[in-house]
């Protein structure tokens, strides 16, 4: 072969070879570009693991906080529950308390109507006595007036035998008022216990009974009518007195209040049941209480029993 085939045989060589190579470069840059976009998306991707790695550690961060907040609530929880298991024992024991203290509070009130109802039994006989010792004290004195009036009558009486029986008449009646002021002075004693008694009633028990204290009052009345018609110098008439002031305050001390009337100026229009007597010594026009039958009875300010009255008044 010659030169010529050689070249050619060369050409023929390289010329595929070339082409390849062209080839390969343009397969280099596409890979060369391939890798330069790989490059941006694994920057771009490391970036994005980057916050994903940030919000992982944040979420790390909250987790554990939620923990810790968890226990916290866990152990509130507990604190409450245990509260409540101490609460709901304070209940129980407050219940069964409050269910002793109703069985011995039910049981005074028992005890005490017991005490009232004898009292009331009580006050009702010394009132009996002392109405059967006046009408046997008045029987006396009648008696006394009778035998005066048929000796005067005779014409045997004198001037010291009218002395005579005027004293005995003055003693009797003294004695008379003595002996009332007594039984007064006792009944008054027991009228103080009862005001105890009603005291406590009153305050356990949800309805108030006005009975006893409307009874005490007349008898309070009744009293000091009989103090204004006597002598001070009468024995025992201060201590009655005393203790008729005593049980007043006794009573307005408890809400209750005796109107007092007696010797007061008539008001037209008064809520109490009245009944007129004349009386020549008045003016005219003038009206005067001059007899309380039933007084006044007021509690909290409310009257709970109208007067019954007498009034005296001019022709």
């Amino acid at each position: 072969m010659g030169t010529k085939s050689y070249f050619i045989f060369f050409m023929l060589c390289i010329v595929p070879f070339c082409a390849k190579a062209q080839n390969i470069d343009a397969d280099i840059k596409q890979l060369l570009l391939e890798v330069g976009t790989l490059t941006k998306e694994v920057s771009i991707l490391k970036d994005s693991q980057q916050e994903i790695q940030v919000n992982i550690n944040e979420l790390q961060t909250i987790q554990k906080s939620n923990i810790n907040r968890l226990s916290e609530v866990e152990e509130e929880n507990y604190n409450i529950q245990k509260t409540i298991d101490n609460i709901k024992t304070d209940c129980s024991m407050l219940s069964k308390s409050q269910k002793r203290d109703n069985e011995q509070l039910t049981a005074q009130i028992g005890e005490t109507k017991e005490k009232i109802k004898i009292n009331q039994d009580l006050l009702s006989n010394r009132t009996n006595i002392g109405s059967i010792l006046f009408v046997i004290i008045l029987i006396i004195i009648i008696t006394i007036i009778i035998v005066f009036l048929k000796k005067f009558n005779k014409g045997t009486s004198s001037i010291n035998e009218v002395r005579k029986t005027q004293n005995k008449l003055e003693q009797a009646q003294k004695s008379l008022q003595e002996e009332s002021v007594k039984l007064d002075n006792k009944l008054l004693e027991v009228v103080e216990q009862q005001i105890k008694v009603v005291s406590v009633t009153t305050n356990n028990a949800t309805s108030i009974d006005h009975s006893l204290a409307l009874k005490v009052a007349d008898e309070i009345v009744r009293i000091e009518l009989n103090l204004s018609r006597m002598d001070p110098s009468i024995k025992g008439y201060k201590q009655l007195a005393k203790a008729v002031q005593r049980i007043k305050d006794n009573f307005q001390a408890n809400g209750y209040e005796i109107v007092d009337m007696l010797g007061k100026p008539y008001v037209v229009g008064m809520k109490a049941a009245v009944s007129f007597v004349i009386d020549e010594n008045l003016s005219r026009g003038e009206q005067i209480i001059t007899k309380v039958i039933k007084p006044q009875i007021n509690y909290q300010q409310q009257m709970i029993q109208a007067a019954q009255i007498e009034v005296s008044q001019s022709e």
